[in-house]
């Protein structure tokens, strides 16, 4: 294992899980939001999605080139979500960036007006949150709206870095990166969670960066997924035989959450199946009690969203 001490971040935990192979796991506290990889190749370093904020990916690309010794030289993206491509633009204008095609068509679409839509929201909050300080009811309560308050002010200080930058190289089906120390395979296997998800993959020691088709004990966003697709690239990912998996969000997962994640998709199929064939509502879909098995997760509100999603999508399956 490297002897090195990891980098202070304020936003990420660093973990090794293998030498040369580190997983970064956001703090809730941060700006990241969602988890990133960094892998030493031997002779060149590579980045697995940049997150939500140029702050964190700045930690990021920082901690790459520390623990490497080296400037990053390729970023992959996972998917077009912002918070796993808004920290792009920070890295080096020589670094590569590399996803599907499918992903940057999105990203060329929908990410420019992302960001646009990010620079109006933050402000906002930030105005009615300061308002709601100045009428809470108790200190403990406008204790709560200033913390929010400051933790917009971070958001908005980033925004001059926050610009689009799309992939330089798009793939398929497969690419691999050759190195002196290790081979690394940026693969997909179609559209899961959006309408394409890539996964950075270690064949000889066994990890997966799996982008958010998986998630640890979070709710998965599925308002711009494809579920039925979802649960046949999970069974890929099974395939694979990962012994460390690194979720989009959560800790670091297993097979058996991966397990977990095609439990919540069959479930949820399953109760908004039901629910249509009793005439139900999307409203009444969404007032349904999550699985049982998800009390302990993070991220419950996205469960009436994800519910009211499959309201719509059901109906093509069984209609």
């Amino acid at each position: 294992m490297n002897s090195k001490t990891f980098p202070q971040s304020d936003h990420f935990t660093f973990h090794e899980l293998a030498e040369g192979v580190w997983a970064a796991i956001v703090k809730p506290t941060g700006l990241a939001a969602s988890n990133s990889g960094i892998v030493d190749l031997g002779d060149r370093t590579l980045v697995f999605d940049t997150t939500l904020s140029p702050a964190s990916a700045a930690d990021l690309r920082n901690a790459a080139e520390y623990l490497t010794g080296r400037p990053v030289t390729c970023v992959l993206t996972s998917h077009k979500h912002p918070d796993h491509v808004f920290g792009n633009a920070v890295f080096a204008p020589e670094t590569e960036f590399y996803a599907t095609a499918r992903t940057r068509e999105l990203m060329m679409q929908q990410t420019s007006a992302d960001i646009m839509d990010f620079k109006k929201k933050w402000p906002e909050l930030q105005k009615q949150w300061t308002e709601s300080a100045r009428t809470a009811k108790d200190e403990a309560e406008r204790l709560d709206f200033e913390e929010g308050i400051q933790f917009a002010q971070k958001v908005i200080d980033t925004f001059p870095q926050l610009e689009l930058r799309l992939p330089d190289h798009t793939f398929s089906d497969r690419l691999e990166f050759k190195g002196s120390k290790r081979t690394a395979e940026f693969i997909t296997f179609g559209g899961g969670h959006t309408d394409s998800d890539a996964l950075l993959h270690l064949p000889v020691e066994r990890i997966l960066f799996t982008g958010d088709l998986l998630v640890v004990k979070n709710h998965p966003g599925l308002l711009s997924s494809h579920p039925r697709e979802w649960l046949r690239i999970l069974a890929k990912i099974k395939s694979l035989d990962p012994i460390c998996l690194v979720p989009g969000h959560g800790e670091l997962g297993t097979l058996t959450d991966v397990t977990l994640i095609e439990r919540y998709l069959n479930e949820t199929l399953q109760m908004a199946e039901q629910n249509w064939r009793e005439g139900g509502t999307a409203e009444s879909e969404a007032a349904l009690q999550p699985p049982s098995f998800t009390e302990d997760w993070n991220n419950s509100e996205e469960f009436e969203a994800n519910m009211k999603f499959l309201h719509a999508v059901v109906p093509q399956k069984i209609s």
